[in-house]
């Protein structure tokens, strides 16, 4: 699971490339006993930083359970998942996407699909 647990922790996807990535993103956000599902999707189409999911609300963990990224442009993209707290930010997992590929994180589990 990737816990998102302040309002400056987010989850960002760096692309090296021109193209066209699609994102997709679920959570649960968990506030006291209120539980709420989100979900977020987001298509890159420049060499950039871009987040992904964003930081919970003050007083609430967020919880991702599925990450969907894929390449659906006809070159190869290197892509890096981050995480950071507002302070320090770490590669999650770093990978050349093929084309018409998909990089997955499904609740604890992380795998690259080709088509």
């Amino acid at each position: 699971m990737i816990l998102l647990t302040s309002t400056s922790d987010k989850i960002s996807l760096t692309t090296t490339d021109i193209g066209n990535i699609q994102v997709q993103a679920s959570y649960v956000d968990l506030s006291g006993t209120t539980v709420t599902p989100g979900r977020l999707n987001t298509i890159i189409t420049t060499a950039t930083t871009t987040d992904i999911v964003a930081s919970p609300a003050s007083s609430t963990q967020r919880n991702v359970k599925f990450l969907s990224v894929f390449n659906n442009s006809s070159e190869i993209n290197k892509i890096t998942v981050l995480h950071t707290d507002g302070t320090t930010t770490v590669d999650l997992y770093q990978v050349s996407l093929p084309s018409c590929a998909t990089a997955l994180y499904l609740d604890g589990h992380a795998g690259i699909v080709t088509g």
